[in-house]
């Protein structure tokens, strides 16, 4: 828990919360740390964006080169 839960955990009890309802309130606050282990950046998507594109190039142009050289095949096999 960082300090700023910690503060906000300490002013819902003095404001007479119930314990079990302030640790309730305030467990789903992230703090920066977790925030960044946890939720994609701008970079880690552009990265990752990167990433989907080069494979499916390299994908495509490996299904290119087979299908032209399995047509060549047939072709010289008729001619």
């Amino acid at each position: 828990m960082s300090t700023k839960t910690i503060k906000l955990y300490n002013v819902l009890v003095d404001l007479k919360v119930d314990r079990e309802t302030a640790e309730e309130a305030i467990e789903p606050i992230l703090t920066k740390e977790e925030a960044f282990q946890t939720l994609a950046t701008k970079e880690d998507m552009h990265r990752q964006t990167k990433w989907i594109v080069g494979s499916f190039l390299a994908v495509s142009l490996g299904q290119i080169a087979v299908m032209s050289g399995i047509m060549t095949l047939i072709l010289r096999a008729y001619l």
